[in-house]
Order: C-alpha cells, then structure tokens, then sequence
C-alpha cells in the first residue's frame, strides 16, 4: 500500500476509537498539532518551536535522569528481592517470583514514562533545529477538523488532544493528518469542535507537517 493509500485510509478514523491511548495509536510519524487560544494566528506558524512542540529538556537533563532512575532501580532490586530472596527453598515455590516481580510493579511505569519524555525531547529538539527552514519552504493548506479525542483532567479541562486533520495535499488529493498535541490545559469548552477550520504546514519532505486549529470561541 502506497503512503498515499495509507493516508486516505487513515481520514476519519479517529472516529472509531473512543478512548484517548486507542486514539494516540494512530498518531503519524512527523506531524504535530497545535490549538491557538492565545498566543498568535492558528494562520501563522509563531516564531518559537516550542508552542508547536511543547517545552523539551536538553541532552544533559535526559542522562542525568536516566543515571538516578538506574541508581533507585538498583536500590530497589536489593532492598526487596535480594533480602527477600529465599535460598533455602523454605517457602512456597511463588515466594521468590513474587519479590522479583514486585519493585517492578513501581519501576516498570516510571521507565516507561522516562523513555517516552526522552523520545519526546529527542524529536522536539530534531525539529526546532530545522524549524527555521520548515518555517521558509513548507506549503500551507487549508483543512478541517475530521475527527478529535481528549485526554481529561479533573475540573473538565483536557491535557492534551489527538486531532485528525482533513485536506488536500497535492490539491485533489484528499490527505489525513492525524496528530498529537503538546501538553496543554485546556477547558473542555474552548476544545474544537468537528468541522473546525484548521491550517497545515507541509514541509518539503511531506512527512514533517504541522496543524493549526483555533480554540472553541477564538
């Protein structure tokens, strides 16, 4: 199937899952997203990376992490299953599969969400040192809004959006641009609405794009 075929296939199919991490499966390698409710035009890309990004940490930031996450890893490992540890076979067989398995229980989440922040960055970073170029060469088009699922927080408010983006790219050619947005704080009221206009930048490579939607009300 060409990439072209993928494309086609994947508009509105955001309307199948209901749940967020189902929705966030289908989010495309080099595109990103971004609701304008204050900051800018949704018609112009801003001038700092990093509203479409979100903030990313420094290579420094990222290692030193990883060396402190390895540090209680291992302090973790020997305070519960290398004292809990039976050599003698004294208790039942499950008794030493069930300290081996335990600190992991904690660890295996805060590694999870370690590699993902530091996958994360490591593409923010990619893309603000090319930004300045996407920014001069990549093609504007207009869209909308084909399919949208939030991630909630408390006080009906979303921390961050999956959206799919229909247009045409080259023009007659329908396209999908299904993308995940930055950490945002936004109220449930302000999250666009199916049909909304959105703007999408195409860089020349045709993988890097990036949408623009305004918030509900703007």
């Amino acid at each position: 199937m060409s990439a072209g075929e993928q494309q086609r296939q994947a508009a509105g199919t955001l309307a199948a899952p209901k749940d967020f991490n189902a929705a966030k499966r289908l989010v495309q390698r080099g595109a990103r997203v971004r609701v304008v409710s204050s900051i800018g035009e949704p018609a112009q890309l801003p001038k700092n990376p990093e509203l479409i990004t979100g903030s990313f940490k420094t290579v420094k930031q990222p290692v030193l992490t990883g060396l402190l996450l390895i540090v209680i890893s291992a302090l973790a490992v020997r305070l519960v299953t290398v004292n809990a540890w039976d050599d003698e076979d004294f208790f039942p067989w499950y008794w030493n599969v069930l300290w081996t398995v335990f600190p992991w229980v904690f660890l295996a989440p805060a590694w999870k969400d370690y590699f993902d922040r530091t996958v994360r960055s490591f593409t923010a970073s990619r893309f603000a040192d090319a930004y300045e170029a996407f920014r001069a060469e990549a093609v504007q088009v207009r869209g909308t809004v084909a399919g949208i699922r939030g991630k909630p927080t408390r006080y009906r408010r979303v921390s961050r959006l999956v959206v799919d983006v229909a247009c045409e790219w080259p023009p007659g050619n329908r396209m999908s641009v299904v993308a995940l947005s930055p950490g945002i704080n936004l109220p449930h009221h302000e999250v666009p609405e199916i049909g909304a206009p959105a703007f999408v930048w195409i860089g020349p490579d045709e993988r890097t794009r990036v949408a623009q939607i305004p918030a509900r009300g703007t």
